[in-house]
Formats: C-alpha cells, sequence, structure tokens
C-alpha cells in the first residue's frame, strides 16, 4: 500500500505528494506515473522567490535512484500554495519506490523573500512511498493463487450442495 507524508521545512513550507492517478493497486515496471508535489507557504520563515527548485527523486531499493530532476516554481508568498507535476517516465525496477524531495534556501540575512534552491540527492527527504512490481511476477504470485481460491471455494460449495441432496434423498425427502 502506498504510504505519504507532510515534509515541513524553514518552519512552515509544507510539501506533500500525491499520484496523479493511484495505482491498481501497484505500480509495474513499464508503469510512467505522475505525481504531484504540493507546496504550501504556511507561515515560513521566508517567503519564496520566482525561479525557486527543488530536487526529486523516484529511488527504488536499495537506493537504487531510478529518476531524478529539478522542478522550478514561485513566486511563494505566506498563505499561497503551488502544485507541480514530476515523473512521467519508466519506473524499471521492481520493489520498494519512494519519492523523495530535497532543498536548501539561499538569501540575505535582511531579506524575507529567498530563493529555494534544488538539494542534494543523498540529501531527499521521502514524501512518497509505493510498490514496483513486474508485471508477470505480480501475476505469478497475486493474481493466480487469488484466482485459485477463488476456484476452491466455488468447488467446495458445489461438493456441499451435492452431499446435502444426496443425504436428503437417502433420508427419502424427495421420493
Amino acid at each position: 500500500m502506498p504510504a505519504t507524508q507532510t515534509i515541513t521545512i524553514f518552519d512552515g513550507l509544507e510539501i506533500k505528494v500525491e499520484p496523479v492517478e493511484e495505482p491498481d493497486p501497484v505500480y509495474f515496471t513499464s508503469d510512467e506515473p505522475e505525481f504531484n508535489i504540493h507546496l504550501r507557504n504556511n507561515d515560513a520563515e521566508y517567503e519564496f522567490s520566482e525561479g525557486s527548485a527543488l530536487l526529486w527523486t523516484i529511488e527504488t531499493n536499495p537506493m537504487q535512484v531510478v529518476h531524478s530532476g529539478e522542478v522550478e516554481f514561485g513566486p511563494l508568498d505566506h498563505g499561497e500554495e503551488t502544485t507541480v507535476t514530476v515523473g512521467g517516465k519508466v519506473l524499471a525496477y521492481e520493489g520498494h519506490g519512494v519519492l523523495g524531495v530535497a532543498s536548501g534556501a539561499s538569501g540575505t540575512n535582511d531579506s524575507h523573500r529567498w530563493e529555494l534552491n534544488a538539494g542534494r540527492r543523498n540529501s531527499a527527504d521521502p514524501a512518497y512511498s509505493f510498490s514496483v512490481w513486474d508485471e508477470s511476477d505480480y501475476n505469478a504470485s497475486i493474481r493466480r493463487p487469488k484466482r485459485m481460491q477463488l476456484a476452491m471455494v466455488g468447488t467446495s460449495v458445489i461438493l456441499i450442495v451435492f452431499a446435502l441432496i444426496q443425504i436428503l434423498l437417502a433420508m427419502g425427502v424427495f421420493g
């Protein structure tokens, strides 16, 4: 199951990630999911100027970077929010996936408007996690066993009904 967390930096800049389309029920290695990164300035320490950016990464275990990039936004004043969309590339590797974001800020001490800069890949905070399967592995491990269980339940119900009919015939209820 996917998991998400809100990341708060600079005492009030909230970053939350959600998929554009929810996985059904997981992502496959051939999928090209897109994610919305919601940024909200809830009275952060600074207001952020035009041209601010953050680094986003999609990684699979163990810490294998599949995709990364910078996305620009701004300006983002107190109380404002914006959404940027990232991703759209094939996932390629199976495992546990994580979309992380990394940022830093630069500006002058006497200014309340700073520029948010993309951070380093190894400092990315995990914002959204998900499962990535090879579709043939998923079919063999999850879908086929479920179908087999349903078939076994159906067969059991038919056998029980047949046995009840035989017992009732033997007791003379239908004869």
